[in-house]
């Protein structure tokens, strides 16, 4: 698979910040300066129309349920050119890449340790999860079981994960649980495109399409999705801007197959950052183990 061109854009997305907490505030005052789950996911209580709020006999309604049922509305007012998808976003658990960077530092791993496959003990090539990562995650899925059973908040009507393997467990950690309680259907879509920024990591290689079927086999793996990995090379980084091309494809195929309004990506932090510079808006960084919620505005463009 090669990278996207630079072909005209058939979506403009547009990140609609006003329903959701200031992310950008809540990173500059944690100590790390990255964004952590927020209770009831960041969503801000607040009336939307006349049609979305309680009636005066009705019994009230919870925000998710209020911000649901205008989600819906705004879908029917111009479907044909303009679509609304909250997108939630989920960073992978803390991998072995990250605890041994943090170990060496940054520039020792980025000059020497992060060419190379492992340090003898530890692999980081397509690096998989440690054991608080793994906690991470599972923490993160009894948080989504809670905000379902409590808040009402819609769990998701569609699964995408990265096809590296730090993605594809924290996405089975996370949301199976919930998924399979509330009677849904778990069954995530691999896409090649939602990986991380390419680098020369070894820990952005990812593994073998027959090794996702055989660790993986309830996930749908998109058409076209090669055996080996044709993207990662050992000399070479994706430049930012090819990233950010490469999240604005990926959106429009998912804005363009999927019907659904609530949407799972189980992604990386670079690739976070990237799919809100292509939804223009200013980037910030989420911590591992963490959902983020967003409101995405995706308008059809060269329409006649």
């Amino acid at each position: 698979m090669e990278h996207p061109k630079a072909t005209p854009s058939h979506y403009k997305f547009k990140l609609m910040p006003e329903f959701f907490v200031n992310y950008h505030e809540i990173a500059r005052q944690s100590p790390n300066s990255k964004v952590t789950t927020q209770p009831s996911l960041g969503l801000i209580d607040q009336p939307y129309s006349e049609t979305t709020n309680t009636q005066p006999d009705a019994e009230p309604k919870k925000p998710w349920e209020r911000f649901a049922a205008y989600i819906r509305e705004l879908n029917t007012e111009n479907p044909d050119r303009v679509t609304y998808k909250v997108l939630y976003l989920t960073r992978h658990g803390l991998g072995v890449h990250n605890v041994f960077e943090a170990k060496v530092g940054k520039e020792a791993w980025n000059s020497y340790w992060s060419h190379l496959d492992g340090d003898g003990t530890v692999s980081w090539v397509d690096a998989k999860l440690t054991e608080a990562g793994i906690q991470q995650a599972e923490t993160l899925s009894q948080f989504w079981t809670d905000a379902v059973a409590t808040e009402n908040v819609p769990l998701p009507e569609s699964l995408y994960t990265s096809p590296l393997a730090r993605c594809l467990e924290t996405a089975r950690l996370v949301f199976s649980k919930p998924m399979g309680q509330f009677r849904e259907q778990f069954q995530p879509v691999v896409k090649e495109l939602l990986r991380e920024r390419l680098t020369d990591h070894t820990c952005d290689k990812r593994s073998t399409r027959t090794w996702i079927e055989g660790h993986y086999p309830s996930y749908l793996i998109e058409p076209g999705f090669s055996e080996e990995d044709l993207l990662w090379k050992p000399d070479r980084w994706e430049s930012v801007e090819k990233h950010v091309a490469r999240k604005q494809k990926v959106l429009e195929e998912i804005f363009a197959q999927d019907s659904s309004s609530f949407i799972s990506m189980t992604v990386h932090s670079y690739a976070i950052s990237a799919i809100l510079r292509a939804c223009g808006y200013e980037e910030f960084r989420v911590r591992e183990g963490s959902t983020i919620a967003l409101l995405v505005r995706g308008e059809r463009v060269g329409l006649s």
